[in-house]
């Protein structure tokens, strides 16, 4: 490289000084030496100081004044350039060059009519000049499309030799006035007549296709150019947007895969990279590529982002600080102020959520998302007074928002508050979206907490037939049974509101059944039972089988599959899914092929497989719980459903069971699926003598029937 420098040092007309042999001018050739060693490594203003300090010792060197200046246009210091290029031409006025260098300088500083005279000089004096040509096409080719055309066509009439680069310029032109066609052959011609200096070509050939819509062409000729330019990593984060955008997402993930190994924090990869893991679901990948990105340090909407993919991957902790540290760097931020106060409420800590919101509202009084969630949190925290006028706001600003109406009737409703008020507020929820059940819920326990107890529970009863799986519902539609008289119809929907997880439900169903007898109690559950737990129209799902037969651990993947009444299907699957073995229970009986199992017999295996199996089948299909005497048996800490040929364990919450048929494996069901009122068991675990297995089943697909037992109208 030095050697190189020192060469063009010597060779350049003039090179430094105008007497080399005197002490100054070697010393101001040291100092050119030194500034384009300084240029070179990209230090510009160290390299412009160098050659002025050159000038200053040898100020009669046209050469250097000419660098100085290009630099200075470089740097860009028009002041700087304009100097030096005035100081060249008065050194030189005869030499082409000292004209273009101050055209150039003029065209920057916005004086194109004297820097266009300076061009025309330069290429009179050197009509040869292809750098004076196309300097001077560059100026004209916006406002004069057709002289600059003129001009490289008589260049290139006389220049054959430069014809790559003229037709270059010639696509250029034609590209400006929307001439694609022509363009595009001007320009593949320019390239094959000097493929190696192609570049600049290639990406106008690029880029027309890509106005053109021609997404796969523009590609072709982006990569030919990365070829050349590996590390050009925004144009590689381009072809990536390309390919996004025609729908080949595997190669834009290869080739953002790859711009993240050239630079790991590159925005552009870590976004599209974040993006692809969230599309695929997977939050914690999207958390880790997002957090190398170095635009994460200066992007408020990327830790935004970036808190969001935390809190899916259940990182709640690591959110919180994200966000945190994020307001303490943007605390203006209303957006991060906002998520922030969410996931303090999410905490528990609505206090500083209340906090945080009151700020958003201080500089966005128009937010109606922080305005509501700061009244629906104040409501949480029964700070009704303060919640209230939070919620009149936004009624005030929009009367007909429904969701408004019935929160506020709700809060006031369910304290026993402005009973008539609430009443009507809910009604006109009810009048724009008279389809909503959750609305008619919040009416029916106004009209409760009013004494219209008849009116309450026909909208109880409409609205928990519209949403059987909401606990809160069945929680007010017993409450109103119960205060009608009707304490065993309030009895189940207290026992409905406990097996959909509702907290208090248990203690209000227990005091209700106070002395009932054993046989009254297990009718009493066994319909419940059948309600929540009764058999299903189908259920397939893809288990895992875990167990030990004979001590010899077993562990494989299999399909599950049953059919009302009582038809089960296992596969046990192999290498991609394939089926290796299969066991059947249906009417006629207990079927399996052969299934080797190191260090067990094949009837030990077959016993196993029949004995939990046969209880899957049995409970999915509603056995336990099927119409006939039943009687509720406690003590010890224990409560059993006894019938006639099972035994059906209840916990305390009556979210997980456990069931024997009389002589037969006891089997222990629980992680719940809700369909509807129905709650079908996802885990299965059953032990015998000498065997143990358990079924897990991810994401069952469950088909019920209708239920029987949702409220009527009193």
């Amino acid at each position: 490289m030095i050697a190189f420098l020192l060469l063009s040092f010597f060779l350049a007309p003039a090179a430094a000084a105008s007497s080399s042999g005197s002490p100054d001018a070697r010393r101001a050739q040291s100092e050119y030496l030194r500034g384009t060693l300084l240029e070179r490594r990209g230090a510009y203003g160290d390299a412009l100081a160098a050659y002025e300090k050159a000038l200053a010792l040898d100020p009669n060197s046209a050469f250097i004044a000419g660098e100085a200046a290009e630099l200075a246009l470089e740097i860009p210091d028009q002041g700087r350039a304009e100097k030096w290029a005035r100081r060249r031409l008065e050194l030189a006025p005869d030499d082409p060059q000292s004209r273009l260098i101050l055209g150039r300088v003029l065209w920057a500083r916005g004086d194109s009519v004297e820097a266009e005279e300076e061009m025309i000089r330069a290429l009179e004096a050197e009509p040869a000049s292809e750098e004076a040509v196309f300097a001077l096409v560059e100026l004209v080719a916006a406002r004069e499309p057709k002289r600059a055309r003129e001009l490289l066509e008589k260049f290139l009439k006389g220049n054959p030799e430069h014809a790559s680069r003229a037709l270059y310029k010639l696509g250029r032109l034609d590209a400006q006035e929307e001439r694609y066609e022509a363009a595009l052959d001007e320009l593949k011609r320019s390239i094959a007549l000097d493929d190696s200096e192609s570049g600049p070509a290639r990406l106008a050939l690029a880029q027309i296709y890509e106005l053109r819509r021609d997404t796969e062409a523009a590609i072709v000729e982006y990569k030919r150019l990365l070829a050349d330019e590996p590390d050009d990593l925004e144009l590689r984060a381009h072809i990536g947007d390309l390919q996004t955008a025609s729908g080949d997402l595997e190669s834009a993930r290869e080739t953002f895969r790859a711009l993240k190994e050239k630079r790991t924090s590159d925005p552009a990869a870590c976004a599209w990279l974040a993006a692809d893991a969230e599309h695929a679901g997977d939050f914690a990948r999207a958390s880790r590529v997002l957090k190398d990105s170095a635009a994460l340090k200066d992007d408020p909407t990327l830790n935004l982002r970036l808190g969001y993919y935390l809190l899916q991957a259940r990182g709640m902790k690591e959110a919180m600080k994200t966000l945190t540290q994020a307001f303490k760097r943007w605390p203006k931020d209303d957006r991060i102020a906002y998520y922030l106060a969410l996931g303090h409420d999410d905490q528990g800590e609505h206090g500083e959520a209340v906090k945080l919101l009151r700020g958003v509202l201080a500089v966005k009084p128009d937010d109606r998302d922080a305005r509501w969630q700061l009244a629906a949190i104040l409501e949480k925290m029964d700070r009704i007074s303060e919640a209230e006028p939070e919620f009149r706001i936004l009624l005030a600003d929009k009367p007909d928002d429904a969701p408004a109406l019935n929160y506020l009737a709700y809060a006031l409703a369910d304290r026993g508050l402005k009973l008539d008020e609430a009443e009507a507020l809910v009604r006109r929820a009810l009048a724009l979206e008279p389809s909503n059940a959750a609305y008619r819920d919040s009416l029916g326990w106004t009209l409760f907490k009013l004494g219209r107890l008849t009116e309450a529970a026909r909208e109880l009863a409409a609205s928990a037939r519209a949403l059987p799986d909401d606990e809160a519902v069945w929680d007010h539609l017993a409450s109103t049974r119960k205060a009608l008289g009707r304490e065993e119809a309030a009895w189940r929907a207290w026992r409905l509101s406990q097996s959909l997880g509702g907290t208090k439900a248990r203690a209000k169903a227990d005091a209700l059944q106070k002395g009932l007898s054993s046989e009254a109690l297990g009718e009493l559950w066994r319909a419940h039972l059948e309600a929540v737990h009764g058999g299903i129209k189908r259920f397939n799902a893809v288990c895992e089988v875990r167990g030990k037969v004979a001590g010899r651990a077993i562990r494989h993947q299999a399909m599950l599959s049953f059919r009302a009444p009582k038809e089960l299907t296992l596969e046990i699957l192999g290498p991609l899914f394939a089926p290796v073995a299969r066991a059947r229970i249906d009417p006629q009986g207990f079927f399996m092929d052969r299934f080797p199992v190191s260090g067990a017999t094949d009837e030990q295996v077959r016993v196993a497989a029949e004995g939990t199996l046969a209880v899957v089948a049995a409970v999915l299909g509603g056995e336990p719980y099927a119409p006939g005497p039943a009687r509720l048996e406690s003590g010890w800490g224990r409560r059993e459903l006894a019938r006639k040929a099972w035994r059906v364990e209840l916990s305390d919450s009556a979210l997980a069971l456990s069931a024997s048929p009389e002589g037969g494996t006891a089997m222990t069901f629980s992680d719940f699926q809700k369909e509807g009122l129905r709650r079908v068991p996802k885990n299965f675990a059953a032990k015998g003598k000498f065997w143990e297995f358990a079924l897990t089943c991810a994401e069952p697909k469950v088909e019920s029937f209708p239920s029987e037992v949702l409220p009527e109208a009193p």
